[in-house]
């Protein structure tokens, strides 16, 4: 009977490490794909990160050469308005000379 008892020991000792270690397989399984799936979100976020600076380089850029052509367009109005008021005063001029030379 001691023996029976002994032997069944020994079978339930191993029943239970076998269940043991198929836990601790799973948990090893489980830490492990727990790894590779932040590892993949990081490598994902890195990317949208990357992606997003570059987009924002683009736009800075893009705005920086807006900025530009709308200066030089101002520029150039301002120096067409000037030669515009510039030929305004000398017909002004003109023609206050030709009424005095009239009178």
């Amino acid at each position: 009977m001691q023996r029976w008892i002994g032997v069944g020991s020994i079978v339930i000792g191993l029943v239970a490490a076998g269940g043991a270690g198929c836990s601790r397989r799973d948990e090893d399984r489980a830490r492990s794909e727990s790894r590779e799936a932040q590892q993949k979100a990081r490598r994902q976020l890195d990317e949208a990160s990357r992606k997003l600076k570059e987009g924002l380089k683009r736009a800075d850029q893009q705005t920086r050469e807006d900025l530009d052509k709308a200066r030089e367009q101002v520029r150039q109005a301002l120096s067409q308005s000037e030669r515009d008021a510039e030929k305004a005063r000398d017909r002004l001029r003109d023609d206050t000379k030709n009424d005095d030379s009239h009178r």
